[in-house]
């Protein structure tokens, strides 16, 4: 049951992750019925599985970050890419 709720809860946010990713020049890809989300600009790559909380950077799957909420995905998402960007 939490699964769903974190996809839910995460589904119902869409709009706010799109207009976040569009201030910041990134895209939002979301597939696989909304479980998996894609955040990219071509040389940066963040993926969000919002059911299971996984969140991967880089395709660095064995950095996995545990994410609940998307709020505390991009938070970790925006400190990634600020550093990449310097």
């Amino acid at each position: 049951m939490r699964h769903a709720r974190r996809l839910s809860a995460s589904l119902e946010q869409e709009a706010n992750v799109r207009r976040w990713c569009g201030q910041r020049g990134l895209t939002l890809r979301i597939t696989n019925e909304g479980h998996h989300w894609q955040i990219a600009d071509g040389g940066f790559l963040a993926e969000w599985w919002p059911s299971s909380a996984k969140l991967v950077i880089g395709k660095k799957w064995h950095d996995g970050i545990h994410c609940h909420d998307y709020k505390q995905a991009l938070k970790v998402i925006e400190d990634f890419y600020r550093k990449k960007r310097l």
